[in-house]
């Protein structure tokens, strides 16, 4: 078997350290730094801006839609709507939107209309005003700096009179979202290594995806290669990333020579209020690496497609707000992956001294609602804490001494998100070839040291490395889950689907990285690995869920090029499962859309505790993507380097 183990000695001497690492001194949190008088006043002079976002009208017929737009036995079925037309009917009227602007412009504001939102730009001396308030410059756990309100915000009357908020300025704990983990640098030359990361086309091979060179007819009746061709995938991070980087991963492979043609690259590079600056030390941006494995996972998986890669400042709520704003206004994504996350409970007044912040995530909801009645798929990462995602209270309020708990990630716990969880991917091996079939997947997560996780001065322990899952406490149960026993009858359950996620996450994990010897987590199973990115130049092994939803994105678009657009997935990819699990045979190796009864342990319960069909790392399972996308008669991709897999 091929895969086996991370080479331990690459991570005993660079170890691991999450993208947007924690500095060596610790940071307070933003509530010690305000009560301590440590965030300087933003001067008076310097530009900020802030988003006004107004409530959507006519919510239920809003839900109404998105069911009929899923129900192949409605008229609207797939009848997908514009943002213009979306505007009409459920976003805030024109004329309060006006009067708003109007307002704000007459005291000194610029002023841009979105579907239902306004950003707003100014002198920090007119903000505090207009909102009167203290603009203040705090810390972030990164070293990076943001600014917040020092005190409570009043907003203008015509603001309130419509119900209106702003979503920028916040003390809520910015940034707290995680991301892949780099293990390293590699040798590239062990490509064919038993104990070698994972190259594109390895996993194109292990999740069958369809043969390069397998045509099939659209909506439209054009027949053309099934590679992605006519859409458009959208990737929403705080970063740029390389050009040349894209080209040195397709160089490796040999791209060019295989097929003849020229190498796949990134269609748009897309700042949102400016982006994270790259110009000429990308890595300055703490998400360099995530966003060069996001963009390569997408363009890899679906090298037909066009990818776009939508740069925000940073991955605070208002910047991811407004990367979610521009991508449904703008329209051109048929799916958007986001690879980051951070604890569900993170915005309930519970973690926030009795301030409920839960509002960002229902205007985070409703930004999917309508991206999913224009067709958009969102897919996001599970986490990589497995069950157990979130810091206790003691240490996210005081930075004091805390244990890991159980809970989920947003944004994959929204229900009109598709959640990617997954697994530690096994595949054949075979000295000298390039092989990589299927032999199965294993979901066994790690146990970790106590660290410090944000840098705040303490440790948290009891945690796991794997892909997060778990029940929401916020979102409740949709429909599409009444299929599955997934843990609760009430609430959210999350991932929804997996893929490769890799583990063993060096220096933070307990040594060796084996789950533990025991029955219920892998009786000592080592077999982990790790993709391989390149990232300024040279090639790095990532692990994370924020390999799989990128990847995940590429197999759902090729489904998109055979189909047209599908909005919100889940109940499409739940009726699979069913279907396979519940119908005579439908479980067999020749029919099967996906894998399902993958073993393994989260830190907090074993898969084996749920159906076949669903448990709390993989979801339903993960992808056979060939069925999946709708050409059961297809080739598969074949050994890599070849002209099926190129």
């Amino acid at each position: 078997m091929r895969k086996g183990c991370l080479v331990t000695t690459a991570l005993a001497a660079i170890g691991v350290a999450a993208l947007a690492a924690a500095p060596a001194h610790a940071i307070p949190t933003i509530k010690a730094q305000l009560a301590a008088n440590m965030a300087p006043a933003v001067a008076d002079t310097s530009k900020v801006s802030f988003d006004v976002f107004l409530p959507l009208r006519n919510k239920a017929d809003l839900s109404a839609l998105l069911a009929a737009q899923q129900n192949p036995g409605s008229p609207q079925f797939h009848k997908w709507l514009t943002p213009a037309q979306f505007a009409e009917r459920f976003g805030p009227s024109k004329l309060q939107m006006l009067r708003i602007a109007t307002e704000l412009r007459a005291r000194g504001l610029s002023v841009d209309l979105h579907t239902r939102a306004l950003h707003v730009s100014g002198s920090a001396a007119d903000v505090n005003k207009v909102l009167a308030t203290k603009l203040v410059t705090a810390q972030l756990p990164s070293g990076m700096r943001h600014t917040v309100a020092a005190r409570a915000i009043t907003l203008p009357a015509s603001i309130t009179a419509a119900g209106g908020m702003v979503v920028s300025f916040s003390q809520h704990p910015h940034e707290a979202h995680t991301m892949a983990r780099n293990v390293g640098e590699i040798d590239p030359t062990n490509r064919n290594s038993a104990t070698g990361t994972y190259w594109y086309n390895d996993l194109k091979q292990a999740y069958q995806y369809p043969a390069y060179g397998t045509t099939v007819t659209t909506p439209s009746g054009a027949t053309q290669l099934l590679d992605g061709t006519g859409t458009t995938i959208a990737l929403l991070m705080s970063s740029d990333a390389l050009d040349s980087d894209v080209a040195a991963m397709f160089n490796h492979e040999g791209w060019s020579t295989v097929t003849g043609k020229p190498n796949p690259t990134l269609y748009k590079h897309i700042a949102v209020n400016g982006g994270c600056a790259v110009t000429g030390a990308p890595q300055a941006c703490g998400a360099f690496d995530e966003s060069s494995l996001d963009v390569q996972m997408a363009i890899t998986g679906a090298p037909g497609a066009h990818v776009e890669l939508y740069n925000i400042p940073d991955l605070s709520d208002d910047s991811i707000i407004a990367g979610y704003q521009q991508i449904v206004d703008d329209n051109e994504a048929d799916v958007i992956s986001s690879s980051f996350g951070g604890c569900e409970l993170y915005y309930t007044a519970d973690y926030n001294s009795g301030t409920d912040y839960t509002y960002l995530l229902q205007i985070e909801d409703e930004l999917y609602m309508q991206g999913n009645a224009q067709g958009q798929t969102f897919m996001a990462s599970s986490g990589d804490n497995a069950g157990l995602e979130c810091p206790s209270k003691s240490y996210v309020l005081n930075g004091q001494a805390g244990t890991f708990q159980a809970g989920v990630s947003v944004p994959a716990a929204d229900p009109n998100v598709t959640a990617v969880g997954g697994t530690n991917l096994v595949t054949s091996y075979t000295k000298g070839s390039y092989d990589s079939t299927y032999v199965g997947e294993n979901a066994w997560s790690d146990p970790l040291k106590p660290y410090d996780v944000y840098g705040l001065g303490a440790t948290v322990s009891g945690g796991y490395w794997g892909a997060g899952g778990g029940v929401s406490t916020i979102f409740p149960r949709p429909v599409y889950q009444t299929v599955a026993y997934s843990g609760s009858e009430t609430f959210r359950a999350v991932p929804d689907i997996g893929m490769m996620v890799g583990g063993c996450p060096g220096s933070i994990s307990v040594t060796p990285c084996n789950g533990g010897n025991q029955p219920i987590n892998g009786n000592g199973n080592t077999q982990r690995s790790a993709v391989a990115v390149a990232i300024g130049g040279k090639f790095y092994g990532l692990i994370g869920t924020s390999v799989a939803s990128p990847e995940g994105a590429s197999a759902i678009a090729l489904g998109i090029e055979h189909y047209g657009r599908l909005g919100n997935i889940n109940a499409w990819l739940y009726t699979f499962s069913a279907m396979q699990q519940y119908t005579p045979g439908g479980e067999s190796a020749a029919v099967a859309f996906l894998h399902h009864g993958i073993q393994g342990y989260n830190g907090v319960e074993a898969n084996s505790s749920y159906s076949v069909g669903y448990n709390h790392t993989t979801g339903i399972g993960t992808p056979i993507v060939y069925r999946l996308v709708g050409v059961p008669n297809a080739q598969v991709a074949g050994t890599p380097r070849t002209a099926t897999n190129p």
